[in-house]
């Protein structure tokens, strides 16, 4: 590729020839041939196969951070040709990096076997980043041949969502699984919580006897407790964009990928097995699952969740079923649009326990509106509807958490379970 200097001298050259000729001036057509002749000179050496031989190789200081931690990167590119004169190396880094300290671009010559090196440090939002493309332009000695390339170097970067342990929260689907967990079965055996007495039988244990029973009775009898099992749970993530209203949609997803990050890594600490479902625009279905490794894959889905739109998942009311166990726990985090409470009656109806995780989307504008009597009443009248949502969600047998994301997740959700409790 010419450069502007190159088209800008055979400009020079074609008009002065073409009013030499024209005006015939011999002055003005012998004027033309050192141009004419520093142009071919010119033409000729670009044409000489001088494509710089350069490589980029990029390093990052972690390939998978929490969201709004800093990431080193240190990019290299090394000169594995002849000597260039003039490079302009270029290392962009894409929407939702933020660039901290050090330089992302830089402007030198090469020789043969040297390397340039840009260091620099960005914070980072919740996401997965392929990290694009070093952009290189160079240019030969006169100037009149540029090169521009790409060169792929991959490092991919994860940065997941940051989740709280929440304590307190006790499910008890209608059913369970064989392992042992902190689900309530409503089945006696071993446990903590009482559940009933019985009569004695030959190989239960003396220290199960119920003394003042069997005194009462005349006759042994003894106690019994509700086993605790393990339970299947399908957290489900809404990505609906219609439900993420306002300009701080983006931020309130991040909100929504931290709560249900926060209740998959909490159902996991108690031992149930955990599936993830993305719901929205797609479908993006995690079977569940234990442990570590497992808690490590939700993260990583979180972290690639995105808005959009789909008339197949416009409604809370076609959510697959099929993907999830009969009569276990569902939890869905979302900011919830009106006649989604409907839905998840209808859902509480065919024996699931339904757990709603509200992230409420007023919160998180009240900061923006500013202040005024209009402002006022639109922040009476959202708070009116949401206390009506929660009577509806109450009604239907289901249980609502909300939660002022300008506060911390877990000691709202604790107190919220807790006059869950007391009703």
């Amino acid at each position: 590729m010419f450069s502007a200097k190159a088209r800008v001298e055979f400009t020079v050259l074609v008009a002065l020839l073409a009013t030499g000729i024209g005006l015939r001036l011999a002055e003005l057509t012998f004027l033309a041939l050192p141009i004419a002749l520093h142009l071919v000179g010119a033409y000729a050496w670009a044409a000489w196969d001088r494509r710089p031989r350069l490589a980029a190789h990029r390093t990052l200081s972690a390939a998978r951070i929490w969201e709004h931690e800093t990431v080193a990167i240190e990019t290299t590119i090394e000169n594995r040709g002849l000597r260039v004169e003039l490079v302009h190396v270029t290392d962009p880094l894409p929407p939702g990096l933020r660039l901290v300290d050090g330089t992302t671009e830089a402007v030198r010559e090469l020789a043969a076997g040297e390397a340039v090196q840009l260091r620099c440090a960005a914070e980072a939002r919740r996401g997965v980043y392929p990290l694009p493309a070093v952009r290189v332009e160079a240019e030969d000695l006169l100037g009149y041949a540029t090169w521009n390339d790409d060169l792929p170097c991959s490092a991919p970067l994860v940065v997941v969502p940051r989740f709280e342990t929440i304590s307190g929260i006790a499910i008890s689907p209608r059913r369970t699984l064989p392992q042992s967990g902190t689900a309530r079965s409503r089945r006696g055996g071993v446990g903590i919580e009482f559940f009933g007495t019985r009569e004695y039988r030959p190989g239960d244990e003396m220290r199960r006897i119920n003394w003042k029973a069997a005194a009462r009775l005349d006759e042994l009898v003894v106690t019994e407790f509700e086993e605790e099992r393990a339970a299947d749970v399908a957290v489900v993530l809404d990505v609906r964009d219609r439900a993420y209203r306002g300009q701080g949609a983006t931020d309130l997803l991040d909100h929504a990928a931290r709560a249900a990050a926060s209740l998959c890594q909490t159902f996991l600490a108690q031992g149930h097995r955990v599936g993830l479902l993305m719901y929205g625009a797609y479908l993006d279905w995690v079977y569940p699952g234990c442990g570590r490794r497992h808690g490590e894959h939700l993260l990583r889905e979180l972290a690639r969740a995105k808005l959009g739109s789909s008339e197949v998942f416009a409604e809370i009311s076609r959510l697959p079923t099929r993907l999830l166990r009969a009569g276990s726990q569902v939890a869905l985090v979302s900011p919830l649009l009106p006649g989604d409470d409907v839905d998840l009656g209808a859902l509480a109806s065919r024996g699931y326990r339904v757990l709603a995780l509200i992230v409420d989307a007023a919160t998180s504008e009240e900061t923006s509106l500013g202040t005024g009597l209009e402002v006022e009443l639109a922040r009476r009248i959202l708070t009116l509807e949401r206390w009506a949502l929660l009577g509806r969600l109450h009604a239907a047998r289901i249980t609502p958490l909300v939660w002022d994301v300008r506060y911390p997740l877990a000691p709202q959700a604790k107190a919220a379970w807790r006059r869950r409790r007391t009703r």
